[in-house]
């Protein structure tokens, strides 16, 4: 099915733009650069900002920091999401596990990231993996919960009805469980990839070698306000491109879904 193009969106961001050159005019520029300032200001820094050498990054702009973030983001949101998915798919079908594991992901889930990452900086160091392994496991909250909840609400007719007709435990889990659970658990994934973007950045924000959140984090020693919106605009079109990209990637995976409750063939 063809998405049509979203025009309450774009005039949602058009709007927004013009707000923030209204407020220009109120609030002074060290605090709120003009737009077209920052969007100039990202021309500039795309491919080599050399201004960063002096913070004692290495020779790099904002196209590398996208990367670097972007593939951090990318590897929390799979190894959080497998986790995440395999772990409440088990434990809503197996009580005891299930009452083993809930408490350990809920805690972990609302324990602050800012309270989180000096552990694992110790633990990790300031390289890639701490930042990942922050992500994730947020990221693995909110799978676990959604899977679990999809497959607790699953209407147990259906692998009953399976079972009658001879099919195999696996065959269940497969045909039935995972399959009857898939719609909400790439919704899932699809709100928890909009949540690590800003995640990856505060992780890199309070220790990383490179990336958005490290960017942020030297140019606000400086004030330097142009800087730190040009990086944060540039986070924000990675999260919207990605959102969008996810959507319609989700939409044409799980078609079958929405067939299947329309009755469409």
């Amino acid at each position: 099915m063809a998405q049509r193009f979203d025009v309450l969106g774009l005039i949602g961001l058009v709007l927004l733009v013009a707000v923030w050159q209204l407020l220009t005019f109120a609030i002074p520029l060290i605090a709120l650069p003009h737009p077209a300032h920052v969007a100039e200001r990202i021309g500039e820094d795309f491919i080599v900002a050399d201004y960063l050498l002096f913070y004692g990054l290495p020779e790099t702009g904002l196209l590398d920091s996208m990367i670097y973030t972007t593939q951090n983001v990318l590897i929390a949101v799979a190894l959080g999401a497998t986790v995440g998915t395999v772990c409440g798919l088990v434990t809503a079908r197996f009580d005891l596990i299930r009452a083993v594991i809930d408490p350990v992901l809920l805690v972990l889930g609302t324990i602050p990231i800012l309270v989180l990452a000096p552990f694992f900086l110790i633990w990790f160091g300031t390289g890639r993996t701490s930042a990942v392994l922050l992500v994730a496991i947020y990221v693995a909250v909110i799978l676990y919960i959604y899977a679990q909840r999809a497959a607790s609400t699953l209407n147990p007719v259906y692998e009953d009805a399976a079972y009658t007709l001879g099919a195999s435990r696996r065959r269940v889990v497969w045909d039935v469980l995972i399959k009857g659970t898939v719609p909400q658990i790439l919704g899932g994934i699809r709100i928890a990839l909009a949540g690590a973007w800003g995640l990856e950045a505060i992780a890199e924000l309070l220790g990383a070698q490179q990336g958005i959140g490290k960017i942020v984090q030297v140019l606000a020693g400086s004030t330097d306000m142009e800087g730190i919106f040009a990086a944060l605009l540039v986070l924000g079109i990675l999260a919207v491109v990605f959102d969008a990209f996810t959507a319609r990637f989700f939409s044409y995976v799980s078609a079958w879904s929405v067939e299947a409750r329309t009755g469409g063939g």
